[in-house]
């Protein structure tokens, strides 16, 4: 668990500083450059389509983990549009919350 809670820490810091420095140094206009990458039909197109289903799928299992709640809809949708920035200190307050248990890390809600 501690090698995964510094992953999740280093990932973090990481994504923070990379964004940081792109909204700094290319603006804060993502949503032109996404889906411009995504019309492009190139391998950018590829890789965006990946990222994209891969968001969801994070977003369906946060808002299942959550019990499909408001709270469960909501982190699901910051998910989506924040990626790592959210999904990352999610799975790490997650499994201080589990106790490390990976069941209920897994499970949340529903391991009961």
């Amino acid at each position: 668990m501690t090698v995964l809670r510094i992953f999740l820490i280093t990932s973090t810091v990481l994504i923070f500083t990379i964004s940081i420095y792109t909204v700094i140094t290319s603006g804060i206009n993502w949503p032109a450059v996404y889906f411009g990458d995504l019309l492009s039909l190139d391998w950018r197109t590829q890789f965006n389509t990946d990222f994209l289903i891969h968001l969801f799928l994070l977003a369906t299992w946060i808002s299942w983990r959550e019990g499909f709640n408001l709270k469960g809809y909501t982190f699901g949708f910051l998910s989506i549009f924040m990626g790592g920035m959210f999904g990352f200190p999610y799975i790490l307050y997650a499994s201080y919350q589990a106790s490390g248990d990976p069941k209920k890390i897994l499970l949340g809600v529903h391991a009961s």
